[in-house]
This record gives C-alpha cells, sequence and structure tokens, in this order.
C-alpha cells in the first residue's frame, strides 16, 4: 500500500505544476517556439519536464501558444503567453484577457465547479448564472449577461502530455446578453474530478473562439 501511494503521488506531481517565475517561464516559451509544426505545438521531453502549470491555447485558426501560469488567488488563475497576452480562467471558465483585440472581463462569473456538481450529482440542468460583462471593442461596460448550463454529451479526452485516455463529459454553455442580442454557445470538457481539461470559448462579439487544453494542471502550491 505504501508503494502504491507513493507511486500515485509521483505521478500526481508529473501531471500537474506549480507558478512560474518571470525568469523561468521564458524557458517554456523558447521551447515551444521552436517545436511548432504547421499550427500545433509538438510536446517534446524537454517541455514534458518542465515543472509549470501550463496549457495550450488556439485563437480562431491561428498557431497554437504555449501559455503558463503566473499567479493564482482564490480560485483565479493568471495565465500568459509568450507574446504578454493574458488569460485569467476562473475554475477553467475565462474571466478576463488582456492584449487580444476584444478584450473581455465578466463580474460575478459562474462557478464551473459548481455547475458540474449541480448536473452530474444534484441531477440539475438547463440552470442560469447571471454575470455582468464587459468588452474593449467597441467600448462596453456591465452589460447583464446570462449564462445557462447543460449536459452535452460523453467524449473521451487524449491527453496531449502522455496520450493517456480520460473520460469526460461536455458542459454545453449557452450565453445571452440582451442589450446587445448577443447569443454563442460554448463548450467545456469536465473530467471526473470536475476540472476542465479542455475548453472552446467565445464570450463577446468581435471576439474569436478561444480554445484552452490543459497541459498540466496546476498543484496548488
Amino acid at each position: 500500500m505504501i508503494k502504491l501511494n507513493n507511486f500515485v503521488l509521483v505521478l500526481a506531481l508529473i501531471l500537474s505544476g506549480c507558478i512560474a517565475g518571470p525568469s523561468l517561464y521564458m524557458e517554456a516559451f523558447s521551447s515551444s517556439r521552436q517545436l511548432i509544426t504547421d499550427k500545433e505545438i509538438v510536446i517534446n521531453d524537454q517541455i514534458k519536464k518542465m515543472p509549470y502549470a501550463m496549457k495550450i491555447s488556439r485563437i480562431g485558426n491561428s498557431k497554437e501558444a504555449l501559455i503558463v501560469l503566473v499567479e493564482a488567488r482564490d480560485d483565479k488563475l493568471l495565465w500568459t503567453s509568450a507574446s504578454k497576452e493574458l488569460i485569467t480562467t476562473y475554475n477553467g471558465k475565462i474571466i478576463k484577457t488582456v492584449g487580444l483585440l476584444n478584450d473581455v472581463e465578466i463580474r460575478y462569473p459562474p462557478d464551473l465547479l459548481k455547475v458540474a456538481q449541480n448536473i452530474f450529482v444534484n441531477k440539475k440542468d438547463n440552470f442560469k448564472y447571471k454575470s455582468l460583462v464587459s468588452f474593449s471593442n467597441p467600448e462596453a461596460l456591465s452589460m447583464e449577461a446570462y449564462f445557462t448550463y447543460s449536459f452535452l454529451k460523453n467524449e473521451t479526452f487524449v491527453s496531449r502530455l502522455n496520450n493517456r485516455e480520460v473520460e469526460t463529459s461536455i458542459i454545453k454553455e449557452e450565453l445571452y446578453i440582451p442589450l446587445i442580442n448577443f447569443k454563442v454557445k460554448n463548450m467545456y470538457w469536465v473530467d471526473d474530478e470536475f476540472h476542465v481539461v479542455k475548453s472552446e470559448q467565445r464570450l463577446v462579439p468581435n471576439m474569436k473562439r478561444i480554445q484552452l487544453t490543459s497541459l498540466k494542471k496546476y498543484n496548488g502550491k
């Protein structure tokens, strides 16, 4: 039992990561730039050995980019890219961006951890959250936004880090901003611990869809 527990601990450390300091995450960016084939990042041993929490991002049809965790506060995680864009996530949901063509900020955002628990534990579906959304292009401040969540389907997710298959459930998010009559559907792939391992999100007009894929999840340190 002790040997098994030690193995599980080592595996958890390999598959999770810590916060990278400014002088350290440039190492990850430098490696990822050299490893892009066509539009995809090649995950080699050098990236696998890096201890930082990392995701792969793709905006629209652009090339993939590595984003690295630089700050964690109250379940809100701040990620940055080599070109200095910033994305803040809250339990997998994008709630703020800086440096994109149309930046967004969501106040009082839905908690996707609670959303997943409501759907899969409490067996609730099609329930709504109300938030306030602002964006920069054109500038619009504190518009009411309504998020509705439901179960879509089950799907196997293959980790880019180690090719391990993970059974996930896809949660569909329907966003509606009445003032500008904006509607969009987003998707979140959630594992059995209610972690979002992949997402496709578009939150406001004039914003390309952002795909985030977990590479190494944050280990809480």
